[in-house]
């Protein structure tokens, strides 16, 4: 939660449009993005791997939910390492 709770502000601040546990049919996002040309779907994991996050985004079809949104979806799975309490690994996709 905390990680989630930082990018929802850092984003925010930044002028997109941040919304976080968004439910969709299969589950909910943990944090969906928009800028003016692109939406992006966020997936958070800790201590795991940003393929675990991403498989996740791909198992629950989360894209599905935001098609008829107008803008191109872009997957992003992220991983926090808890230990060093920084980014281990990401991965985005379209």
């Amino acid at each position: 939660g905390h990680y989630q709770q930082m990018l929802y502000i850092i984003f925010s601040l930044l002028g997109a449009y941040v919304d976080v546990e968004v439910r969709t049919p299969m589950g909910r996002v943990d944090l969906v993005m928009r800028t003016a040309t692109t939406l992006y779907v966020v997936e958070l994991k800790l201590n795991q791997s940003a393929e675990a996050a991403m498989q996740q985004i791909d198992l629950k079809n989360y894209p599905e939910r935001f098609a008829l949104c107008g803008l191109p979806v872009v997957k992003v799975g992220i991983n926090f390492d808890m230990e060093r309490h920084t980014l281990k690994d990401w991965i985005i996709t379209n």
